[in-house]
């Protein structure tokens, strides 16, 4: 039996809020055809199970976006529970295939007729749960108000006899259209035949926790559980790789290279150190490493940071071998790590080679790749492909499976799809790397989207007011800038020197490596430190980090002329790109890609200044709102821990 006149009502509310949801244009272009007819394949057998059971008033939710995150449950269906009387949530993924097969060395990877491998359908719906109840403050503490469910309305158990492997739990179950009274006895177990307003409205009203930022993560020399991150979708699907290739090499597999690529905020530092966390509880031996200075000193001060009392010297020793460098991974004999997770793999270098090689070293160097690989048996390499900062890295995706195959080693190659930075805007993502031509990419409008908030400031000073106002109401700020002026030492008083200087607004640069200054955080700890809002940060500082909001200086190496960006490499000062035997496209390369890194390390919001007129002139054809004439936002509710 279908229930066609309630089914009818949900496309249609669904078709009139995907507009302000999903928004990338005023004229608020309606979800394209197949996003409907899907629904209308797929909403049937659910509404159908709700009337049977007598549940027409429980509330539900299509596309129940999580926070922090551009995913979202398909469904979500909010009541009452008959037995206890309290809020009740039924968290439901509608897949349309057939059939569907397990990859058959990955058992969360699932062949689902895309031209890639996704998570597993029951592994997908509990990590929604589990990311509910840890971030959603009324869920929070309650894992059993919530249960999950798949439900393949077109396959019989026979076409997806493979998937029934996964263990299920009340997090997530599988269920076919030969299984659809076992899904109506979950429905009916879950939810009264009650009006359903109340509960929904608890989740709506519901203040939300933040995830843990780097600094923040909960290591085990702290008191009580460490805090984690919750993965999801391809985040958990690399997760559970790399797992599942240690114990394929433990079993007597050859070494597996491990690439996991995505763009600014698609989680890949948290997939870093959820893997630490996991495979060192697993007593296995695993090592962290980066080429990003200020991210490898910062995991190291967290791990030892309430040291009990006498073990302080331990625990900063074994951070120091726990978080390393890609350049010391040479020194490790061949195999001696289970596992190498090198976050920020962008940065990796053509070769290890510095000042204090020895010549005969300089002479037969390998490249750096090589040897990070050599290091460990199941070698990790997480990166985004326009990150790399400076001539000699040459971490991409592409690169790293050229040195797997030149090994003769396999690999695995996994996209991140997810976003969560920019308040979950993949939107404002793309739209960075079209402004900044990155790659074939094309300058496009920003229309705002209900999520990220861009703003353009007429000067320093405007953007200073501004972020000053944010964060006196809360929000971490800081300023970042293009490395286009002189970083200077500390004057004879010990104090920073006002380097970044615009029409009389002057800053200084957060302090120079090496240098100690009073009232002022060390270089590497300007982005976690909260005196680090009185400096302006360069992408040496900022990379890997994030705001709640951020000021963007366009310096004048970067300039808007005949409808593009283009870069003037007279106007860096950064001393990685001044040689002049530098080729043009490392340097155009480099800064766009500087600024890719700047732009893209704000939760809520981005505010961006031009030192060049032209430019400013350009920027506001292409940016509606300011700091003066912001669009109204409602503040989401946060939850303090």
């Amino acid at each position: 039996m279908v229930h066609r006149p309630l089914t009818e009502r949900l496309i249609r509310a669904y078709k009139d809020q995907h507009k302000r949801k999903k928004g990338k244009d005023q004229d608020e272009t309606p979800p394209a055809n197949s996003l409907v007819e899907a629904w209308e394949n797929s909403l049937p057998p659910v509404i159908s199970a709700l009337v049977e059971r007598g549940l027409g008033q429980v509330e539900v939710f299509v596309e129940f976006g999580l926070p922090h995150t551009n995913a979202d449950v398909d469904l979500l269906l909010a009541g009452v529970h008959p037995g206890s009387g309290t809020p009740s949530y039924v968290l439901v993924e509608l897949k349309q295939q057939r059939s569907a097969a397990v990859h058959p060395e990955r058992s969360v990877a699932v062949d689902l007729g895309f031209d890639h491998w996704k998570l597993h359908p029951v592994r997908q719906v509990q990590k929604y749960c589990d990311y509910l109840v840890q971030y959603k403050a009324a869920l929070r503490g309650k894992p059993e108000s919530v249960v999950g469910a798949v439900l393949m309305h077109n396959a019989h158990d026979d076409d997806v006899r493979e998937l029934f492997k996964l263990p299920e739990s009340e997090h997530g179950r599988l269920y076919t259209m030969d299984r659809l009274e076992s899904f109506r006895k979950l429905l009916g177990a879950r939810l009264a035949a009650l009006p359903g307003g109340e509960a929904a409205q608890v989740l709506i009203d519901s203040p939300e926790y933040d995830p843990p930022k780097i600094a923040d993560v909960n290591l085990p020399t702290r008191m009580g559980p460490p805090e984690r991150f919750q993965l999801l979708d391809e985040q958990e699907l690399a997760h559970q790789d790399v797992h599942e290739a240690v114990r394929r090499v433990r079993e007597g597999a050859t070494k597996e290279v491990i690439i996991v690529r995505g763009g600014p905020g698609s989680g890949k530092s948290a997939i870093a150190l959820e893997l630490r966390r996991t495979l060192d509880q697993a007593g296995l031996n695993v090592v962290h490493a980066s080429g990003a200075k200020a991210l490898t000193l910062t995991l190291r001060e967290t791990y030892a940071r309430n040291a009990p009392r006498g073990m302080k010297g331990k625990l900063q020793k074994e951070a120091t071998r726990l978080f390393t460098y890609f350049n010391q991974l040479k020194k490790l004999p061949p195999d001696s790590c289970d596992v190498v997770i090198c976050d920020e793999a962008h940065r990796i270098r053509r070769h290890s080679v510095d000042r204090y090689t020895p010549r005969e070293e300089r002479e037969n160097a390998r490249p750096q790749a090589d040897e990070i690989i050599e290091a460990a048996r199941v070698p990790v390499f997480l990166l985004d492909d326009w990150q790399s900062l400076r001539p000699g890295e040459v971490g991409t995706a592409e690169y790293l499976i050229e040195r797997a195959k030149a090994l003769g080693l396999r690999h695995t190659l996994i996209d991140l799809g997810g976003m969560f930075r920019a308040q979950g805007s993949a939107y404002y993502r793309d739209w960075v790397l079209k402004l900044l031509s990155v790659g074939v990419h094309t300058p496009q409008v920003w229309v705002p989207d209900g999520r990220m908030q861009v703003h353009l400031a007429d000067s320093p000073q405007e953007m200073t007011d501004f972020l000053e106002g944010q964060r006196l109401a809360g929000a971490s700020t800081r300023i970042v800038a293009g490395f286009c002026w002189p970083w200077s030492n500390p004057d004879d008083n010990g104090e920073l020197v006002p380097d970044v200087t615009i029409d009389g607004w002057q800053q200084p640069w957060n302090v120079k490596s090496g240098h100690a200054v009073e009232g002022a955080p060390d270089a590497d700890f300007w982005a976690t430190d909260p005196r680090g809002t009185g400096q302006v940060g360069c992408v040496y500082t900022a990379q890997t980090f994030e705001f709640d909001w951020v000021g963007v200086i366009i310096g004048p190496d970067l300039v808007w002329r005949e409808g593009r960006f283009v870069i003037d490499r007279t106007a860096t000062q950064d001393p990685e790109l001044r040689p002049k035997s530098i080729d043009e496209d490392d340097i155009d390369r480099c800064i766009r890609n500087a600024y890719h890194v700047l732009l893209t390390r704000g939760i809520m919001g981005v505010v961006i200044y031009s030192t060049d007129e032209a430019t400013r002139d350009a920027l506001r054809g292409h940016v509606i709102t300011s700091v003066r004439h912001p669009l109204p936002k409602q503040m989401r509710k946060i939850a303090t821990p």
